[in-house]
């Protein structure tokens, strides 16, 4: 009897443990990245921070790009936090950074800036700024940008 319920043992966790794995592989990951063939994405790298939420970036093809972060408001430079916001934004993405920029389609240009996402590495600067609390989200854009719906949007208040 000692050795079936050793037997019934060993199977009821091999069936949990092959459930916990196929239950992994079949949850999708958080959408926390981008995929680069369903968007429009620009390589390059950062040329400057402006602000807290603005950048100067250069294009591998040469061209400057004014972009406007995406969803993201952080305080203006002559405001209580906006220097630190772009202390915080130049630490992540310095000058002579490496770069991607996903440009919104669901959004206009905004005084001659583009909308968007910058990656400087695997996670965005706009989800970043949002995350250090260097930012606020701006719940206005949500229903335009095609941002909206990531998860890093939804957690601060997007949907």
């Amino acid at each position: 009897m000692g050795n079936m319920l050793k037997a019934l043992s060993m199977i009821l966790v091999s069936v949990i443990g092959i459930g916990i794995v196929a239950l992994a592989i079949y949850v999708e990951p958080p959408e926390t990245s981008i995929n680069c063939d369903d968007q429009i994405c620009t390589t390059g790298t950062i040329a400057q921070v402006v602000d807290g939420d603005t950048v100067k970036f250069l294009s591998d093809d040469g061209e400057e790009i004014r972009i406007r972060l995406a969803l993201v408001n952080a305080a203006e430079l002559t405001e209580l936090s906006g220097e630190e916001a772009k202390v915080f934004a130049e630490s992540q993405c310095s000058a002579g950074s490496e770069s991607v920029f996903i440009l919104d389609r669901g959004q206009k240009p905004s005084f001659d800036r583009q909308i968007g996402l910058v990656f400087c590495s695997e996670t965005s600067l706009n989800e970043l700024l949002l995350e250090n609390d260097h930012a606020e989200l701006d719940p206005r854009f949500c229903g335009r940008s095609e941002f909206g719906g990531m998860d890093w949007a939804v957690k601060y208040g997007c949907g």
